[in-house]
């Protein structure tokens, strides 16, 4: 996809889309068999697609029961499937209408079926862009997940062997959140790995990334940054975690984080990078 879809948006909203996209092709899809089949049968009295009054145009947008999240519908590959939509809907109509007064226009239909065949391709190359993003999403958080890290990892470690760029990776863990969920239920618990997920973003440089590693645990990626660069950085979202309570409007909480990081060493993997990042966790949690 030109725009990758669903980094913006929770993993929930993308699959209820998702579901409704494909719900919508399938309608759309039942409504060109009907016109097909008038521009066979031009005098029969079958409808054009059920549901809808003669006139009607052809648009997927109008069997979505609700509009597209903004991150789609700002997305260029959906612009182009609505621009692709509009074309299908006119080529129809104008095809019809010859069909329809007994003057058949070959041409008018052959340029329908080529238009229908773009809006096919966008439209699949659209729900599986959809669905890849769902699977890189942490459902929870909206972040990227752990197989979109490691991934991630691996291309910043490999462009920071090539061009000798410093790369620093962070694991950070939200302290003593067991009592959360003990006290307050998991529910609760969820809004704090959510609100803490937003702060980070907030809070990190556009080309920093933070994924959701698991449990109460994060992982940020600063490209272009030594270590001693990035531990003023990360001692500031560290107070900023600290200092600014998460409520839920029934509970208010403060919790704090403790950060470990370590700079990309060529010689290692991915595998030993983390695990030098959770050894300095270690360490900063014990003290």
């Amino acid at each position: 996809m030109e725009q990758r879809v669903g980094q913006e948006a929770g993993a929930a909203e993308l699959n209820r889309f998702l579901g409704n996209f494909r719900r919508a092709l399938l309608t759309h899809s039942k409504a060109v068999l009907g016109i097909v089949y008038r521009l066979q049968f031009p005098d029969a009295d079958a409808p054009l697609y059920e549901g809808f009054e003669a006139g009607a145009r052809l648009d997927f947008r109008l069997w979505l029961p609700e509009p597209p999240p903004e991150v789609i519908s700002r997305n260029r590959l959906y612009r182009r499937l609505v621009t692709a939509q509009e074309s299908v809907a006119r080529n129809a109509q104008f095809a019809l209408e010859g069909a329809q007064c007994g003057r058949p226009r070959p041409g008018a239909v052959s340029t329908f079926l080529k238009s229908l065949h773009v809006f096919e391709l966008l439209a699949e190359r659209l729900r599986a862009g959809i669905a890849s993003s769902m699977v890189d999403t942490d459902e929870l958080t909206g972040l990227l997940n752990r197989v979109a890290m490691e991934r991630d990892l691996a291309r910043e470690m490999a462009n920071a062997a090539r061009t000798g760029q410093p790369v620093t990776v962070a694991m950070i863990d939200a302290d003593h959140f067991k009592r959360v969920n003990d006290a307050h239920g998991h529910a609760f618990g969820d809004h704090v790995l959510g609100t803490l997920a937003e702060r980070f973003v907030e809070s990190l440089r556009p080309r920093d990334q933070v994924y959701r590693y698991g449990g109460e645990e994060f992982l940020l990626v600063l490209p272009d940054t030594p270590l001693p660069t990035a531990v003023p950085v990360l001692e500031r979202l560290r107070l900023s975690a600290r200092e600014n309570e998460i409520s839920d409007g029934a509970v208010t909480v403060r919790i704090s984080i403790s950060i470990g990081a370590a700079e990309i060493d060529p010689a290692d993997d991915v595998k030993r990078t983390i695990e030098r990042a959770d050894e300095a966790l270690y360490r900063a949690k014990a003290s």
